[in-house]
């Protein structure tokens, strides 16, 4: 798919976000997170409108994430149509291995969390590869890897770091990460909202600058 026609008649490029609470924009009360920042951006790098579809479903692990793109041919149709996709998974594999570590403190559960979240991960991008290798035209992904949501837990840095190195290792192609730990450490309180873990209306607009210096590969 090349862009439906905007009202100027100028090819439109249709934006995918797929992700968890991020995506949603949870946290953001009256904004609407990094979505439509991102793809205001977008759209003002590339010299066309931005068609925006959004599947942001808080609370989804990154394996709740796989099987929905595996199995809803609406969303698997999305995918195929974007030349543009964000995606935002990995943080609440993290959150709920705190809350099991929290309750037994058996270390083992966040090494099989960080193994999961890691193939979860790498077969999303593996069925969008997939989705997209019909020739359809070029397309780009942009991830966000994570920051810390749980500043308090001693061992949640060390957590969120690890999986980053894990997540960033599936870079390669069109697909291209943004780093956020550095941007939100030590500046919590000016970026997350009132709950402690999702990021305020300060803290999504970084996350769309950090994705927008990913640049946007064959599309620009």
């Amino acid at each position: 798919m090349t862009g439906s026609r905007s009202r100027s008649g100028t090819k439109s490029i249709p934006y995918l976000a797929l992700g968890d609470s991020l995506t949603a924009g949870v946290g953001a009360f009256g904004s609407v997170g990094f979505v439509r920042a991102y793809g205001g951006l977008a759209g003002e790098a590339l010299g066309r409108p931005v068609e925006t579809e959004v599947i942001g479903i808080p609370g989804a692990t990154t394996g709740e994430l796989r099987m929905l793109l595996e199995r809803s041919p609406e969303l698997r149709g999305m995918a195929r149509a974007a030349q543009l996709l964000t995606l935002t998974a990995g943080g609440n594999n993290l959150i709920d291995a705190a809350k099991r570590f929290a309750a037994d403190r058996d270390p083992g559960r966040l090494a099989a969390a960080l193994e999961r979240c890691h193939e979860d991960y790498a077969a999303l991008l593996q069925t969008l590869r997939r989705l997209k290798s019909d020739g359809s035209g070029p397309y780009a992904v942009r991830a966000a890897l994570l920051y810390n949501p749980l500043p308090g837990v001693p061992e949640a840095a060390d957590w969120v770091k690890r999986c980053n190195r894990l997540l960033g290792s599936l870079a390669g192609g069109s697909v291209k990460f943004a780093p956020l730990y550095g941007v939100f450490e030590g500046r919590e309180r000016e970026l997350l909202s009132a709950d402690g873990i999702h990021p305020n209306a300060a803290g999504y607009r970084m996350i769309a600058g950090q994705l927008h210096r990913q640049g946007y590969g064959p599309l620009a």
